[in-house]
């Protein structure tokens, strides 16, 4: 049995409410599934022209490859497909977003400025993240939810960097914004959607005069810099350049700085060098849940005894560490206690200093080999 083909007795029906669009690539409709009474947006590939029919097939069936990657609050997600190869056709079956795009929804709601740029900058750093560049960003593809939730969708033109990319068609874009130089160097990378991102949310700014309420102007400077050479470098950077601002706002005690002091000193008296793919963990989540766990193990000592138990609270390997007891059980333990009871905001602040302390460390790349 193993390997054959396995054939459903009968597909799925669905009722048809009502048209949503037509773009260049495809027509959607929005269904509804009444078995589980629930709805849903179907995408049909289908181009203007018919000649171009199988032209952009493939570009249809990336977008397909592309969303059955992604799980993320901010972007779209795909529940099923149809393919038809023969007539160079097939169906996407998506979340419905009962909403409007950002442009229209920051006309009405000018206050939630600051919120959506952070959901944003999220959805295309976990873009990022996992490689995939979007290369179509415009209004119309960043929707918010009647909630205000951001929804990135449309990923027609999207790339998985992994594979190759075709620069060229990323260049020909019918582009709303001025351009960055990149396009004379024939580059589009991560760099590139920063600078559009940033453009998009410089004109809603601008349209709408948000300039007072707005609150990351440091971190949308850097993002849309013409030059690539010395633009912000990628999504990553303009979250840390973000947090950076939100702590201008929150004040800390001088016993909370002691304990937050005590805590990253100890990491860095522990772990003396990273490597160039080390990575910082995010999670607050699994931070708190690794830190409650280490506690738990040294309830009964006066020294943490596995230094390097107590580095994976906040880092990722490879990186080295100092394998002899040094840091008090007792320090652990105030700062988990200070950690779980802090605000969201706050535990992100927190996380972004230990992130410039742990930027001081030497990164190298580890050689043990003895010759």
């Amino acid at each position: 049995m193993e390997n054959n083909i396995i054939k459903f007795l009968k597909s799925k029906d669905y009722t048809a409410i009502r048209d949503i669009g037509q773009g260049g690539t495809g027509k959607t409709k929005l269904i509804k599934d009444e078995t589980i009474n629930e709805t849903f947006v179907c995408k049909k590939y289908s181009t203007y022209y018919p000649e171009h029919q199988s032209l952009y097939y493939e570009n249809f069936v990336n977008e397909i490859k592309i969303l059955y990657k992604i799980n993320h609050p901010n972007i779209v997600r795909v529940f099923s497909y149809y393919l038809y190869p023969e007539q160079s056709t097939g169906y996407i079956l998506m979340e419905y977003i009962d909403g409007v795009d950002i442009e229209q929804y920051l006309t009405v709601n000018p206050n939630k400025i600051n919120d959506l740029f952070i959901q944003t900058i999220n959805g295309f750093k976990y873009l990022e993240e996992r490689n995939i560049l979007h290369r179509d960003i415009r209004p119309s593809n960043i929707l918010i939810s009647n909630d205000g939730i951001v929804k990135i969708i449309d990923f027609g033109f999207g790339k998985d960097v992994q594979k190759s990319v075709d620069y060229k068609k990323s260049i020909t874009l019918n582009w709303t914004y001025s351009l960055p130089n990149d396009f004379s160097m024939s580059i589009y990378d991560f760099k590139t959607e920063v600078y559009f991102v940033g453009k998009l949310f410089e004109r809603i700014i601008n349209d709408n005069n948000l300039h007072q309420i707005f609150k990351y102007k440091v971190a949308l400077d850097k993002m849309i810099i013409t030059n690539h050479d010395i633009r912000i470098a990628s999504f990553y950077d303009v979250t840390r350049d973000i947090m950076s601002e939100n702590a201008i706002y929150i004040d800390f005690s001088d016993e909370e700085k002691e304990i937050y002091a005590n805590i990253a000193n100890s990491f860095m008296s522990v772990c003396p060098s990273v490597e160039p793919t080390t990575k910082y963990k995010e999670d607050i989540e699994l931070i708190t849940k690794s830190l409650n766990d280490l506690l738990q193990k040294s309830i009964l000592e006066e020294y943490i005894q596995n230094n390097n138990l107590f580095i994976a609270c906040f880092i990722c390997p490879p990186y080295r560490y100092k394998s002899k007891p040094i840091i008090p059980v007792e320090n652990l333990a105030v700062f988990s206690k200070w950690w779980k009871e802090l605000s969201t905001e706050r535990k992100i602040i927190v996380l972004n200093n230990l992130w410039m302390r742990f930027d001081s460390i030497k990164r190298e790349i580890a050689d043990d080999l003895p010759f």
